[in-house]
């Protein structure tokens, strides 16, 4: 992996889950950050900028469209790619303008995540 590698923040409360997608997205190069519930996710959005955030809808103490929410309104922020990973039946269109986002239904495919980070960071202009 190069020392150049762009960092992913994961926010996944379910710890296979999250462990998964960490060794996913490590394996494929990408260097991981990970929060296990919503006000962790903002602590580490405080002290650093990833190249994209994996989210959760479902979490604990902040919920993902809170975090989601507060990424769009924090203008160092507010144009990272999101992949929204969730079980809840929300649609794309509902989570509005909110910038560069995919959606993808749990259970996730996992061989569908790293294609989809590439082209949501080929098609990011924040960068």
């Amino acid at each position: 992996m190069s020392e150049f590698a762009e960092t992913i923040l994961v926010v996944e409360d379910d710890d296979a889950l999250r462990r998964l997608i960490e060794q996913v997205l490590v394996f494929d190069g990408f260097k991981v950050v990970s929060a296990s519930h919503g006000a962790e996710a903002l602590r580490i959005l405080n002290t650093m900028t990833p190249a994209l955030v994996v989210l959760d809808l479902v979490l604990p103490w902040v919920n993902g469209l809170e975090v989601l929410a507060t990424i769009r309104a924090t203008p160092r922020l507010s144009a990272i790619p999101v992949v929204v990973v969730t079980g809840t039946p929300i649609m794309e269109r509902d989570l509005g303008d909110t910038g560069p986002l995919r959606l993808l239904r749990k259970p996730v495919n996992l061989e569908a995540l790293p294609p989809t980070i590439q082209e949501l960071l080929a098609r990011s202009s924040w960068r």
